[in-house]
């Protein structure tokens, strides 16, 4: 099992940012070019740190992840040149690619450097360009709470 674990570890460090990932249980699929990690999932990528029930990596043909699903109590602490972002959602989807993450269901997030709380259906952190968006719906629309000083 470390073995299993090391590899993977050394196929992400391929990639700009070290990602170290832990888990209880890991198993990967060659046939859907998938690996599943479960229980106390914990993935560290530079300044980011998420912890879930479940991590699901998609590689592409050439063995590179293209797709990082975490789902199931999720919480998190991303950091983007501009921002600082503390929260908890249902899943957070990462693409390495266009390096967007995005959380959705029951988001709550607090923005460490803005000082404001922020809930909504999901949210997309840009970390390339800090832009961030945020999404509610109509039976729960985006809500923010802040502190303004007069």
């Amino acid at each position: 099992m470390k073995h299993i674990i090391l590899l993977f570890l050394l196929i992400c460090s391929l990639y700009a940012e070290k990602i170290t990932v832990t888990a209880d249980n890991f198993e990967a699929d060659e046939t859907k070019n998938t690996s599943v990690l479960k229980g106390h999932v914990h993935i560290q990528k530079g300044t980011d740190d998420i912890k879930a029930d479940t991590l699901v990596i998609d590689f592409d043909k050439q063995r590179k992840p293209f797709m990082y699903t975490l789902t199931g109590h999720v919480v998190f602490d991303i950091s983007t040149r501009k921002q600082h972002y503390k929260g908890n959602s249902d899943r957070i989807i990462y693409d390495p690619k266009s390096k967007l993450y995005t959380a959705s269901g029951n988001v709550h997030i607090i923005d460490k450097i803005a000082g404001r709380t922020l809930y909504g259906e999901k949210i997309i952190i840009n970390r390339i360009t800090g832009k961030s968006t945020i999404t509610g719906k109509k039976s729960q629309p985006v809500k923010f709470t802040f502190t303004v000083e007069e």
